[in-house]
């Protein structure tokens, strides 16, 4: 009987590591950490990337410091994103009404201009001179930032791979792109006793003593 105990504990502890060993060559696949952008129906455009987890003392956790501390004045940081963006408008503003001269259409100057619109607000004059003076260009966007769990389909992925951890960042102006996104979030190093390798070895030591003691 006990002989059967210690059978089926082993089989047990196999079990485990080949899942575990599953499980850490999955997770080591390289990943794809390229910016992606899904546009919605209400033409709203979401970019999504996922999220980079550096360890305390590598080099990706150390230059996020760097940046966390020269551009936002933070230090130790947990989370640095930073994030690129371009802004496009094309329009067209009337000017006013021309003036024909000589059968030629003319504008007198100087002119003032202005279009205001839900998404941006451009004013300003063309002066004696000819020049475009832009006296104001209002661009408002509203930036929804959000860090979460997107679930992987798939048999395979649902059994030996934990869901992935993505930045995904709303922008409600059309006419702001979000062109790059970096993002690290840093994971502090752990310590010998708190390692998965470490955790196995107890459990085997002390499964491997009950049984000792259970056959005595």
């Amino acid at each position: 009987m006990a002989s059967v105990r210690i059978e089926t504990f082993i089989l047990g502890v196999v079990i485990l590591l080949v899942f575990l060993l599953i499980k850490s060559c999955a997770d080591n696949v390289q990943s794809d950490y390229r910016l992606k952008h899904t546009i919605y129906e209400d033409s709203i455009v979401i970019a999504s990337q996922r999220k980079v987890i550096a360890q305390g003392s590598s080099d990706a956790a150390k230059q996020a410091q760097q940046i966390a501390e020269l551009e936002v004045k933070v230090k130790n940081a947990s989370e640095v994103v930073r994030i690129e963006t371009r802004t496009v408008i094309k329009t067209q503003i009337k000017l006013g009404d021309t003036v024909m001269v000589q059968g030629k259409p003319y504008i007198q100057l100087p002119k003032p201009f202005l279009k205001n619109t839900e998404w941006y607000t451009i004013g300003g004059m063309i002066n004696r001179l000819g020049w475009l003076q832009i006296d104001s260009l209002v661009i408002p966007a509203k930036f929804t930032y959000a860090v979460g769990d997107t679930m992987r389909t798939g048999f395979f992925n649902r059994l030996f791979r934990k869901s992935d951890q993505v930045v995904r960042l709303r922008v409600d102006n059309p006419n702001v792109a979000i062109t790059g996104m970096d993002n690290i979030y840093i994971k502090e190093d752990k310590k010998w006793h708190q390692t998965t390798a470490f955790k196995l070895g107890v459990g085997i030591i002390m499964g491997v003593a009950i049984t000792s003691v259970g056959k005595k």
